[in-house]
């Protein structure tokens, strides 16, 4: 095997970068309050969960990647600019408002990656913000962030 390539696969890059980003996460996580009762589940519980799922799954990418010869590309102009947007989301949630900014980044995302669907984008923008409402308000009590709309 030629080691000069082994890791310059990109997937076993991509799963070096998750395995280091969902170790960050994990760590950070560890400051949450545990619950009082002895029976309660930890706000952390699911989280690290879920992160350790990740990590375990990265791993097995590095030991076999999913897609065939290795070859170096360029990066995506249109995946750079869904990381941007991404970035640019997580950055004004709080001040603009997640029932404002969510269907206008759900109805931008697959515009960029070339989706020109008008009309399903608009639909699927306003069905996934109604159904992570219903989720985190009214299934599990959690606020989301008001912004503009205030309290």
């Amino acid at each position: 095997m030629n080691m000069t390539g082994y890791f310059h696969h990109r997937d076993r890059v991509f799963a070096l970068v998750v395995i280091v980003l969902a170790t960050i996460f994990y760590s950070m996580i560890g400051g949450m309050d545990e619950p009082y009762s002895s029976g309660a589940l930890a706000a952390s519980t699911y989280p690290r969960l879920i992160l350790a799922c990740i990590i375990v799954l990265s791993c097995l990418l590095i030991i076999r990647p999913v897609s065939g010869e290795p070859r170096i590309n360029s990066i995506s102009m249109r995946g750079l600019a869904v990381i941007l947007l991404v970035a640019g989301y997580v950055f004004v949630i709080e001040s603009v408002g997640f029932f404002v900014l969510t269907p206008v980044f759900l109805f931008i995302v697959p515009l960029v990656v070339g989706y020109r669907h008008h009309v399903a984008n608009a639909a699927c923008a306003v069905l996934v913000t109604v159904a992570l409402y219903v989720v985190f308000i009214l299934v599990l009590n959690i606020p989301l962030p008001a912004g503009l709309l205030g309290d």
